[in-house]
């Protein structure tokens, strides 16, 4: 029997048949006749690439799938299981559609971050709180000259450096909007190679960044190979805790 096609609940009528004998029959009820409130639980059980599978099922399940409450924590970064979407037009329309204000968590690849996104997150999103930047893979950055707004109710914050990018222009107009920061990740691409030396680029300007900071309490620096006292000093003023 196919387990979404029929459910069985449990309850049961007794009818009589030719004989007069009681027969027990138990009721059936289809997945259709759930209410939409268990759908919306079961939905939550799914990755954001099964919900998209389920959308395709039925109007129903699309409105169901539509949710804004099934896409608070949300991946774009599909080489790590999360959702892949192919154009900025679809993540613009991602943003306006599912994510909404209910969008808590959101990390994003180098291909869809931009100023038109971050413009998009910060004005519709809300209560977004914590956010991941991968700039790991990154050859050359968008052009941020434009980046009027960003999303200034984050937490926690984990940037994902690339060793041949200088990511100061774009920190320096993210500096205003960043003050609430609590937890900061910067993690770095670098592997450590023995009797090798090969010049060292300070890609983030970890000073400035802990000027802009003020309420931060835990930073994790994790591979970053120009880190040095200094900077562990200046982070270890106000942090509990420092990686």
């Amino acid at each position: 029997m196919d387990a979404w096609g029929t459910l069985d609940i449990g309850a049961a009528t007794f009818v009589r048949d030719e004989l007069g004998s009681s027969i027990r029959r138990t009721k059936k009820l289809t997945i259709e006749k759930l209410p939409d409130k268990v759908l919306l639980h079961i939905f939550s059980y799914l990755s954001h690439k099964e919900i998209c599978r389920m959308a395709r099922v039925c109007k129903r399940w699309r409105i169901i799938a539509y949710d804004t409450r099934l896409w608070k924590n949300v991946s774009l970064r599909p080489e790590i299981s999360g959702l892949h979407v192919g154009s900025l037009e679809s993540l613009l329309a991602l943003i306006s559609v599912r994510f909404g204000p209910s969008l808590r968590y959101i990390e994003l690849p180098i291909e869809l971050i931009t100023h038109t996104v971050l413009h998009e997150l910060a004005n519709k999103c809300p209560n977004l709180t914590h956010m991941l930047l991968d700039f790991s893979t990154a050859m050359q950055l968008h052009d941020f000259s434009e980046l009027q707004a960003f999303p200034t109710k984050l937490k926690y914050l984990c940037i994902c450096l690339s060793e041949v990018i200088f990511m100061e222009g774009f920190m320096r107009k993210i500096y205003n909007f960043i003050n609430g920061l609590e937890i900061l990740h910067l993690i770095g691409t670098y592997e450590k190679v023995e009797e090798e030396e090969e010049e060292v680029y300070e890609v983030v300007n970890v000073h400035k960044l802990k000027s802009a900071t003020p309420n931060l309490r835990v930073i994790n620096l994790y591979g970053i190979n120009f880190v040095d006292d200094s900077h562990i000093d200046a982070f270890s003023s106000n942090c509990i805790q420092v990686c």
